[in-house]
């Protein structure tokens, strides 16, 4: 079946992952939230970059939290004097829950574990524990009319929009959850004039979220924004501008893990160097826009034989492209390579032009212990038998 395609069919047959970045870019995030693919994207990114933070906040949180647990043993005089009242059981059940809490996620965050983990929803969660049962403490030290340490409970609330891998909305919901719970566990807990005077801190409390939230939104929307360019640059960086396969740099090192990976598992490669056959004198009939048609019509074809994962098509530069092809040895390479070339041969040309575009392929697996310049090559030099014996031909060896 021939293939006809225009310049700009050609480009978009290409895959261009930096698309979906790039329109988001120009659709603009006011709402703070991507398209459901690049959101997740999004999500697995602030739980690495953040990781190292929400760590050290966690550590920090662990050895406030500690001195909060042995403050209250002496306030209360437990090994003395026991627990008197019901409530207090309760805050004490409490601190001591948070403080396992703490101590299981960063258990959990310090071992390979972390890698599946949502590290932003183990620290919302962890956060909303904290949030709850400082409001819940401070409000039942209230009602026996003992002190409580309510400019702590306004920390926590500011707290919540430091780097600890949450978006925006889960920091926003994490600052609220001390500051409601301290307004309801303040209305069942306290009597009226207790109450009244409690007021002026849910108050403090109810301002302090919206202070946070504006640097937290304000840094957050500067953060999407440079993971947008970020993600667009370091794909222009690895792709060929004309045909969007993969540049050499990025076969380069794709390719070196590759035969590492390869190596490692007992795993076979096939490494084909793909070059158009008299490309040169093309241009010169045709002209260089026709010529720039044809690499993008080639590279489709080429990108479409590197179907699995760890498969890899790049253009290396000039007419000539690389297919990588990952736990395959060279009887199944054969006809994949063999079609591809029959597949060339096919793509319709412009009128004028009578004679087909054709290429010629070297190919070879690496032997045990050979690193990417050697197996390069030699599907370099066989790359160059294909040509000297005619052109139009796959040279495997």
């Amino acid at each position: 079946m021939l293939q006809s395609l225009t310049s700009q069919d050609a480009l978009a047959s290409q895959p261009a992952p930096d698309e979906a970045h790039a329109r988001q870019l120009s659709d603009g995030f006011g709402a703070l939230r991507f398209e459901p693919a690049l959101e997740a994207e999004y999500r697995q990114s602030l739980g690495r970059e953040q990781l190292g933070p929400a760590i050290i906040c966690a550590w920090l949180a662990l050895f406030i939290w500690t001195g909060f647990v042995v403050y209250d043993l002496i306030r209360l005089d437990v090994f003395n004097q026991g627990v008197a009242y019901a409530d207090m059981w309760l805050l004490l059940i409490g601190r001591w829950s948070v403080l396992l809490v703490l101590a299981m996620a960063l258990i959990s965050v310090s071992t390979p574990l972390r890698e599946r983990l949502p590290v932003g929803a183990v620290a919302f969660w962890v956060f909303s524990v904290v949030g709850l049962i400082a409001a819940l403490n401070a409000v039942i030290y209230k009602s026996h009319g003992m002190e409580a340490a309510d400019t702590a409970l306004v920390v926590v609330v500011m707290a919540a929009f430091l780097p600890l891998a949450m978006t925006f909305y889960a920091a926003l919901i994490a600052a609220l959850i001390p500051a409601v719970v301290a307004t309801l566990a303040g209305i069942i807990w306290l009597d009226t004039s207790q109450f009244t005077q409690h007021l002026g801190q849910v108050v403090m409390l109810f301002i302090a979220v919206p202070v946070g939230a504006v640097g937290a939104y304000l840094r957050e929307r500067a953060h999407r924004h440079q993971f947008l360019l970020t993600a667009i640059l370091s794909r222009q960086a690895q792709a060929d501008p004309l045909t969007d396969l993969a540049n050499r740099r990025l076969f380069e090192h794709h390719a070196d893990t590759a035969i590492a990976h390869a190596a490692r598992n007992g795993n076979e490669i096939v490494l084909a160097i793909i070059d158009i056959d008299h490309f040169k004198a093309f241009n010169d009939r045709n002209g260089h826009a026709a010529g720039d048609i044809a690499l993008c019509q080639v590279a489709s074809v080429i990108h479409q034989a590197a179907r699995r994962p760890m498969d890899m098509a790049a253009r290396l530069g000039g007419e000539e492209f690389a297919l990588l092809l990952y736990d395959c040895n060279m009887n199944r390479a054969r006809p994949v390579l063999e079609a591809l070339r029959g597949r060339v041969s096919d793509i319709a040309l412009s009128p004028g032009e009578a004679a087909p575009l054709t290429i010629s392929i070297g190919a070879t697996s690496p032997t045990s212990g050979e690193d990417l310049d050697t197996i390069y090559d030699r599907a370099d030099q066989l790359l160059y038998t294909s040509k000297s014996s005619g052109r139009d031909r796959l040279t495997t060896g």
